[in-house]
């Protein structure tokens, strides 16, 4: 039987305290855009005895453009999750973003809680363009 539909594992913050930081963040009218993107490009490295491919966590401005943050992960490290932390340092630097746009329903489960708690609107879109901005120039430097 093939599959019809599939649900899914949304990234829950257990820490109160950060929960409570998070819900009482001030608000800003930033709109955002949020993705991992995958670099396409072999890694060399020794600890792992063979070839990475790495994939960047990024968080852009929707209007500006701006890169606000983007981390490379390594094997061991979860992309997601390092979205998640990306959007919670910007809420707790510069408030809560009036909406966070992504493209697909991976990154909008791995978001959702974080936008719950900060009353962001969360909105699954078809196409970023600052991402496709942003990667159009990453894959033009590599």
């Amino acid at each position: 039987m093939p599959f019809t539909a599939y649900a899914f594992g949304n990234l829950v913050i257990t820490d109160e305290e950060l929960i409570e930081k998070l819900s009482k963040a001030k608000k800003c009218d930033a709109i955002l855009e949020a993705d991992v993107i995958s670099m396409h490009a072999k890694v060399a490295e020794k600890k792992y005895g063979r070839p990475a491919n790495p994939s960047l966590s990024v968080l852009l401005d929707a209007v500006s453009e701006m890169v606000i943050n983007f981390e490379m992960s390594e094997p061991d490290d979860e992309p997601l999750g390092m979205l998640a932390e990306i959007l919670i340092d910007f809420v707790l630097q510069y408030g809560a973003p009036k909406e966070v746009r992504v493209s697909n329903v991976i990154i909008e489960a791995a978001l959702e809680h974080v936008c719950d708690i900060c009353d962001i609107k969360l909105r699954r879109v078809k196409s970023l363009p600052a991402i496709e901005t942003f990667k159009y120039g990453m894959h033009q430097f590599v």
